[in-house]
């Protein structure tokens, strides 16, 4: 298969040339969430193809790897054209996060549950070893290219990282610094709030486009606000999200949601007072300083002091709440983790392309040979 039917979440140069002209940056930061941008992967035609291509030759298909590392060549490429500096952040997680999980056993479970268009098991098994072997082949041979690093998540959602990176300073984020965001998930919107000069970029079809700071609310929920980007988690705290399985309150979608942002971060005293209390355990709401609640901020009060929604919901869609779990690691399992993701992070060295380029030949791999040429330029 060519990489770019199972990875096409490409921008064109037009909308990469965009955020250079926003703010004449003269490096960019692209971090690429992998599974939401392999969406054809889980396409019946690419399955079926991937199992039929590794039951036939004996070998293990590797056009998901393959597609990556084209992907990698083609922005390496802009690069290049542009004459600009380019660095790479790609992150997806493996198993079920145990730090959701274990707030809410139900988080994501109906993502369990696939039977991949009515496929055999023995084919179902067959597709995911051949996923997971090229996921696995491409964290390593991604952390060893030059400008490119690879964060696989053990068992913890991944789609915090570029927040977490961003937000930390882990990368560098001066103003000559562009920040884009490859993702189709709206939870990633909050990288918006990361820094300075971050972008999202989307792609549905044939639409492309860039989502910009004072964006998030409106495209996450498609209602008119001027609202601060900031509220985004509070507000999928209320309504919920119904892709990952989190429940909301009961009757009150976007627009009730949105208008009542006001109260909520009156009832809280702000964002960094919510975060706080919620990772000191304390109660979130002071309803003293609301005086006539209306029958749905009732319901957002009544929820949080019987069930704890509010603070469990945030624990799940919030980035800076993981994120500050992760600063400050209350389990091994969490320091482990971000003990990870700063060696990876740290590790400027890269290999050599010719031990590269033979390792690959050894494991039956095929690429593009002018991709790796394109990825190592400014290297050889």
């Amino acid at each position: 298969m060519h990489p770019s039917s199972i990875l096409s979440y490409y921008p064109t140069y037009s909308v990469l040339d965009e955020v250079i002209s926003q703010g004449n940056y003269d490096t960019l930061n692209l971090y690429f969430d992998l599974k939401n941008n392999l969406q054809s992967l889980y396409m019946e035609h690419t399955i079926r193809n991937i199992i039929d291509s590794t039951t036939k030759s004996g070998i293990t298909d590797s056009s998901i790897f393959s597609s990556i590392i084209s992907f990698i060549a083609f922005h390496k490429m802009y690069a290049r054209k542009r004459q600009i500096k380019i660095n790479i952040y790609i992150f997806f997680e493996s198993g079920t996060s145990f730090f959701h999980t274990n707030i809410r056993k139900k988080y994501k479970i109906s993502r369990r549950i696939d039977d991949l268009y009515g496929l055999e098991r023995e084919k179902r098994e067959l597709f995911f070893t051949v996923m997971h072997k090229n996921l696995i082949l491409a964290e390593r041979a991604c952390n060893s290219l030059p400008g490119v690093k690879l964060f696989r998540m053990n068992h913890l959602e991944a789609d915090f990282i570029p927040y977490y990176l961003i937000s930390r300073n882990l990368v560098n984020t001066n103003e000559n610094t562009g920040h884009i965001v490859y993702s189709n998930d709206h939870d990633l919107l909050q990288c918006l709030t990361a820094g300075e000069h971050v972008y999202v970029f989307q792609k549905a079809f044939k639409t492309k486009r860039l989502v910009k700071s004072g964006e998030a609310l409106y495209r996450s929920f498609k209602v008119k606000t001027t609202k601060s980007d900031e509220l985004l988690p509070l507000a999928m705290s209320v309504i919920g999200d119904t892709g990952d399985d989190v429940d909301g309150i009961k009757g009150v979608g976007p627009k009730r949601a949105l208008d009542m942002m006001d109260s909520l971060i009156q009832l809280t005293g702000g964002m960094d007072l919510l975060y706080d209390n919620i990772m000191t355990k304390q109660p979130i709401f002071d309803i003293s300083r609301v005086k006539t609640p209306n029958k749905y901020l009732n319901k957002v009060i009544t929820e949080e002091e019987n069930n704890k929604l509010i603070s469990d919901n945030l624990k799940l869609v919030s980035f800076e709440l993981l994120s500050r779990y992760l600063d400050d690691p209350g389990s091994i399992e969490m320091v482990k983790l971000r003990e990870y993701v700063n060696k990876i992070n740290d590790d400027k060295t890269f290999s050599l392309i010719e031990p590269l380029r033979e390792a690959i030949n050894k494991l039956n791999v095929v690429i593009q040979e002018e991709d790796l040429t394109t990825i190592y330029f400014g290297y050889l």
